[in-house]
């Protein structure tokens, strides 16, 4: 969307934020009415609350319709209700087909207003043959703000975000790992990014056996992208995301039933987080902290020459693990990497993966599971999470559970028993890592949304690219 401050013109529409507060608080005396419209929302219920809405059509100018959107209370505010409000303040303006709105102020929260413009704009059609009357969104805002609002974060953030979802919502004939390698590839290009893909024939020959043993049965061969973002000056923080890349899951010989393998080219939301946090990084340019992208891709399929449970493979780290479940692949294509991002000289790691629906589970479908062997790095990503308004929610990393994972026969087994799933496979993760600031996040639950939510439509959800990019910030903003 195009955006410019203005003074209220004559616009499809006009959209006010209220706060749910005592009566007289909201000033709606700018828009110049002949009615009162406190009073005409007050009849019809509205009271500015989280998720309420109130239309009316002005019969004067300067608008064709006004659109009040609840916010919520000042509490409400600072858990992220803004950014709510403006993805529900052009969901209403799309249903009205407005293509060019006003957009009232709300002190301090300007940044999230916008980024809710730019999520709720959000729409995936690549696949849809479209009428000649399909209306394409919301194209021009005027801002009723001060001119002094900066408007490119908050743009750059979501359009990050909506990239990740578009990776996500692929269809798995489109997206696989050498296609997932050419989107990074341009991500690296616009960004100024380092990048590095391996091929197959470098994983076999460098020994990166678990990505491989996973992809080997696909016609769609492995790869490992690898960008980096390196900032002009000193670097004081060497950092590491690392995103699992199954771009479809059927299970392998431990074949997912039919229900069950219904959308499983959402199993790389993880790598669509990372890559996401590379493009909004690449832009951003934060100081003093170098960036290591990491994504191990790999479609898990079944052949003739597929793994098998009981293979054993010796991973790129020098460990060797046994297949009890051949549905358990995404931990190793991302033992691999964890391995691989360490040898980086990176000093904190964070992995992203729907890993489990042990996680599910225990936390629904809108909480990651965050595990980690670090206090200091736990705290950092809960509050970036929370400025982005992403639930992260600290796991254990139960010590008595780690044996179950052993087996006579090799280093590791790739799973555990049924019960407390979730930390089998974070401790499994755990086995590779020889850092002493690492963080597991388990998105199994918000990477992907069966139905439309506050903040996006069905699909991907581009989740934890924002609490990635906040987390960089974070750490520049200290030096």
């Amino acid at each position: 969307m195009q955006y410019k401050f203005s003074q209220l013109s004559e616009l499809d529409s006009a959209i006010l934020f209220v706060w749910a507060r005592s009566e007289g608080e909201n000033d709606y005396s700018n828009l110049n009415l002949d009615f009162d419209i406190a009073t005409l929302a007050a009849e019809e219920g509205f009271k500015g609350k989280i998720g309420q809405e109130y239309v009316v059509r002005a019969l004067s100018k300067p608008t064709g319709k006004i659109i009040l959107v609840g916010v919520g209370t000042d509490s409400d505010l600072k858990k992220g209700s803004a950014r709510k409000a403006g993805v529900l303040a052009i969901r209403s303006a799309k249903k009205l087909r407005a293509t060019t709105i006003a957009i009232s102020t709300l002190d301090g929260f300007e940044d999230e207003i916008i980024e809710g413009l730019e999520l709720g704009n959000y729409h995936f059609d690549k696949y849809l043959t479209k009428d000649e009357d399909a209306f394409d969104g919301v194209k021009n805002v005027e801002l009723l703000f001060a001119k002094t609002t900066a408007i490119d974060h908050p743009q750059i953030m979501a359009g990050a975000i909506n990239y990740a979802r578009d990776l996500v919502n692929l269809a798995p004939n489109d997206l696989y790992p050498e296609s997932l390698a050419a989107s990074a590839q341009e991500v690296a290009k616009f960004g100024n990014l380092e990048c590095k893909i391996f091929d197959e024939k470098e994983l076999e020959e460098k020994g990166f056996n678990l990505i491989m043993a996973v992809g080997k049965g696909s016609i769609h061969q492995p790869r490992l992208i690898h960008l980096t973002y390196k900032p002009q000056g000193p670097v004081t923080h060497v950092v590491g995301f690392v995103g699992k890349g199954v771009t479809f899951d059927t299970g392998g010989y431990n074949i997912k039933p039919g229900a069950s393998m219904m959308n499983m080219h959402c199993d790389m939301g993880g790598s669509a987080a990372v890559l996401g946090a590379a493009k909004a990084i690449a832009e951003l340019r934060p100081d003093n902290v170098e960036v290591h992208f990491i994504v191990p891709s790999a479609e898990n399929a079944i052949a003739n020459n597929a793994f098998k449970p009981n293979d054993i493979f010796r991973g790129y780290g020098g460990k060797t693990v046994e297949i009890h479940n051949t549905d358990a692949e995404g931990r190793l294509i991302l033992a691999d990497a964890l391995a691989y991002a360490q040898e980086q000289g990176v000093e904190t790691l964070i992995d992203l993966a729907t890993l489990t629906g042990a996680a599910v589970v225990a936390l629904g479908e809108y909480t990651t599971g965050l595990f980690s062997n670090d206090d200091d790095l736990v705290a950092r990503l809960q509050y970036a999470g929370d400025a982005s308004g992403e639930d992260l929610w600290r796991m254990p990393l139960t010590e008595r559970l780690d044996e179950l994972i052993d087996t006579p026969f090799a280093d590791m087994k790739n799973v555990g028993p049924r019960w407390g799933g979730a930390i089998t496979a974070a401790l499994f993760l755990k086995r590779w890592v020889n850092l002493d600031a690492w963080a597991h996040l388990d998105i199994a639950g918000p990477a992907f949304t069966e139905s439309e939510d506050p903040l996006g439509p069905k699909g991907g959800t581009g989740h934890c690219v924002a609490t990635l990019v906040r987390f960089v910030e974070g750490l520049s903003k200290e030096d």
